[in-house]
Formats: C-alpha cells, structure tokens, sequence
C-alpha cells in the first residue's frame, strides 16, 4: 500500500525501536484512558499503525482487519460523551485507504 501525505506509518518514521514502541504505547494508552463504555471502540485493543501529524488523527489497527480513524482529545480521563474521541471504524485498511485517505491527501494538497 502506498501512504498518501499527510498520513505517516509509524514502521516508517526514522526513529529507533525503543522510541517507536514507547510512542505507540502512550497513543495507545490515551485511547483507552478516553474510550468510554458506550464509545464503539470500548473494550477493543487497538494498535497505533499510522499518525496524521499536522492534526491529534491517528489510525490503529483493531482485532481481525478492521481499522480506526481516531482523533484524540487528550482529555486526562474518560469522555463522557460517545462521540468523543471522534472514530470512524473501516473494514480494512484498504477500505480506509479508498474511503478516506485519499480523499484527505487531495484536501491536504489544496491547502499547501
């Protein structure tokens, strides 16, 4: 698969393995300290994958193929709000790749 700008997969970000891992875990941490139990992806474990870096948007892989689209409030505890933090729930990567990155890297392309 081809990542379109501005999205960034981690494997490919040019830091070491220890600084790779501590991130994904501190991103990782963050969606479960927000997710609440009525959120879609409560209870699911979810891999940070790939991060949109000019805005808080990261994407993890969840169990089986399934993907997430999330944007991260960084709020210090649980969002009492379901719709918080934002998550838009792919089939599959390529799924995300045909429904939203593409779209998001024409948008990002305008803007420059």
């Amino acid at each position: 698969m081809v990542w379109l700008e501005p999205w960034v997969l981690i494997e490919d970000l040019d830091w070491d393995a220890q600084k790779k891992r501590d991130y994904c875990i501190g991103w990782e941490g963050q969606l479960k300290r927000e997710v609440g139990p009525q959120h879609a992806l409560f209870g699911k474990e979810a891999s940070l994958i790939a991060r949109r870096f000019d805005r808080d948007d990261a994407l993890f892989q969840l169990e089986g193929l399934e993907v997430a689209e999330v944007h991260l409030t960084w709020a210090r505890g649980m969002e009492p709000d379901p719709r918080w933090p934002n998550a838009a729930i792919f089939a599959s990567l390529e799924n995300w790749q045909t429904e939203s990155m593409t779209a998001q890297h024409r948008e990002w392309n305008l803007d420059e």
